[in-house]
């Protein structure tokens, strides 16, 4: 009988599976195995408080199956316990490690806030962001909340925000060993080299570390390797969030006296020591240096030889390659140049790591296929994009050359140097003679002057049956943008480095619970990030109406949002029919109750009719 019940269960015959394995529960109860697959086959069939019970039996009953904990794993994480998931997923991880079993991992760990931290957890998480499980934002916020738990980080947090907006000085800031506790928190310093910390109490910590070490540099000078890695560390930080910490007058002329220093020692040959770059690295970029490239001929800590790849070398490969990357449009317009412009100096996101163990999809029957990234940006969407399908003649477009040669470095870098990037403005992109089997337009049509006869012109490029992903901005969902833009306007903060700093710094004491609740949202803890989503030259908002009205007069058919499961649990237990998943009307009745659905914009798939 429970060969039957196993093969039901593998030809999809969920109801006739789940029947049989109820039998042999009722002549073997506590069949360990029978549980389990019973659990999940209620999971196939989305009876996910049904299956738990039987999960959590099979697990009490073997507890050295690392499927049934995988299973118990994505049960509590669709019931929404995000805590018990990840207990499970570890389960299952300690047992048997998969590139599935660390997938669910990560999603577990994703929404997870830790008050405790046993050791286990902070390993695997130091683990996933060494070795690539997923991309670091996604493990951002459960690292943040074990480096809060390390009692150094606690306390000189505590110190340094009760001061806030001063600084505190090192005597005031540190005790005894608290330095030498935070230089050698080695979760602390991995996620300070790879994302931005998007956390108020640490980046307030760590401006005022910054200030330290440039007020106290002689006294740090002779400090031991940790403390120079950290500090490297920091000035990577500031790097990858486009020096988004505040300044005071008084730094940034220290600071200047700093560059004057260097750039004298530099032109003259003389030595500096390894703290100095790290400190000044902190508040500039190292290329900027007049005679940076003298620091490449002399032998530097592993440390600075990493920061100064990430502040000299990257940025000098960057221009080589947009020296080399072709035009295939000119630009269309005003608004497009103000836009190119504004990624010129401001390339989005500045992306350092990735998932590097995605799984690449095999290859579909037939001929390779032809995909276009409209609007790559620095190029994060290529390369999961590329990773999925490494069957795919990717072109990717976009109309900054400083976004594109980012991204092209990136690709080269992780072995996917086949994709073409090119320069080109969509709205000119009609005319190119060519048909594409996918597009992706996730992050591009709201910058454009008019996104719907873009996303007109990119259908033109589409083949019959081909499919579109689609991203575009809720106006229902963005309201706290709308408030920020009339702040931003009515103080005259310009779209400038320094500007965004003071209007970071405003909104994060406001009480305006709109504007507050934009420190809640990650582009707000980089500058080039910030500038985007709060100082964008020229964006558009929509309604689910509008985009069906457009779908409807294009004859293109709504295949789907991507939502989380959270989201898909909540909408469906409004709308249950599996046919409300794909009905914009439904989807409208329920944003109007929960106008933050779609914080993070529309994202959805398209498909054009075949022939």
């Amino acid at each position: 009988m429970f060969g039957a019940a196993v093969a039901r269960h593998q030809a999809g015959a969920l109801i006739e599976a789940e029947h049989q394995y109820r039998q042999i529960l009722t002549l073997v109860p506590g069949n360990a195995e029978a549980e389990s697959r019973l659990g999940a086959v209620l999971m196939a069939q989305g009876k996910t408080g049904d299956a738990l019970p039987h999960l959590e039996r099979a697990a009490a009953l073997k507890p050295d199956s690392f499927e049934t904990f995988g299973n118990l794993a994505q049960a509590y994480l669709a019931a929404g316990v995000p805590d018990r998931a990840l207990t499970a997923a570890e389960c299952s991880l300690a047992l048997r490690e998969t590139p599935q079993g660390r997938n669910l991992f990560v999603q577990c760990a994703r929404s997870v806030r830790l008050a405790a931290d046993d050791g286990r957890l902070r390993k695997l998480i130091l683990r996933a962001l060494a070795e690539g499980w997923a991309r670091p934002r996604d493990l951002t916020g459960v690292a943040i909340s074990l480096i809060k738990l390390n009692p150094a980080v606690h306390d000189c947090a505590a110190r340094a925000n009760s001061a806030w907006p001063a600084r505190r000085p090192a005597a005031q800031l540190f005790g005894a060993t608290d330095l030498e506790a935070l230089a050698g928190d080695t979760l602390l310093k991995r996620l300070l080299e790879c994302d931005p910390i998007t956390d108020l109490t640490l980046e307030r910590l760590l401006t005022n570390v910054r200030s330290v070490m440039l007020a106290d540099i002689d006294s740090f000078t002779a400090a031991d390797e940790d403390v120079l890695e950290f500090c490297c560390a920091l000035a990577r930080q500031c790097f990858i969030n486009d020096y988004v910490f505040s300044t005071t007058d008084a730094e940034m002329a220290a600071a200047g006296r700093l560059r004057k220093s260097l750039e004298q020692a530099l032109a003259a040959g003389e030595s500096c020591s390894p703290l100095q770059l790290a400190v000044f690295g902190a508040y500039f970029p190292l290329h900027t240096l007049a005679e940076a490239a003298a620091l490449l001929a002399r032998a530097w800590p592993r440390s600075i030889d990493e920061l100064i790849a990430r502040q000299i070398k990257e940025p000098a490969r960057e221009r080589e390659i947009a020296a080399t990357i072709p035009a295939l449009t000119g630009m269309a317009g005003e608004v497009s140049y103000a836009v190119r412009q504004q990624y010129e100096e401001s390339p989005y996101p500045r992306w350092v790591a990735a998932d590097s163990q995605a799984t690449r999809s095999e290859d579909p029957p037939g001929k390779p296929f032809d995909a276009l990234i409209a609007g790559c940006g620095t190029g994060l969407s290529t390369f999961d994009f590329a990773r999925q399908a490494p069957n795919a003649r990717i072109l990717a477009i976009d109309l900054s050359l400083a976004s594109l040669s980012y991204a092209k470095r990136m690709a080269q870098r992780f072995g996917l140097a086949d994709i073409d990037f090119v320069q080109a403005d969509i709205m000119n992109l009609g005319p190119i003679g060519r048909q594409f089997d996918v597009i992706d337009a996730s992050g591009v049509l709201h910058h454009l002057r008019d996104p719907w006869q873009g996303w007109r012109i990119l259908l033109s490029l589409l083949r019959p049956g081909g499919a579109m992903h689609i991203g575009l901005y809720s106006a229902l969902a963005r309201r706290n943008i709308v408030a920020a833009r009339a702040l931003i306007a009515a103080r005259g903060y310009r779209p400038v480095a320094e500007d965004i700093r003071r209007c970071r710094d405003e909104i994060a004491v406001s009480t305006d619970p709109l504007l507050k609740s934009l420190t809640g949202w990650g582009d707000f803890f980089s500058t080039n990030e910030c500038r985007d989503m709060l100082f964008h030259v020229e964006e558009h908002s929509t309604t689910l109406g509008e985009i069906k009205s457009f779908l409807a007069a294009n004859s293109v058919q709504f295949t789907g949002f991507l939502v989380d499961a959270r989201t898909v649990r909540r909408f469906a237990a409004r709308f249950p029919r599996q046919v409300d998943l794909t009905d914009l009307d439904c989807w409208e009745a329920f944003e109007a109750d929960a106008p933050l659905t779609f914080a993070n914009m529309y994202q959805f798939w398209v498909r054009k009719p075949a022939a």
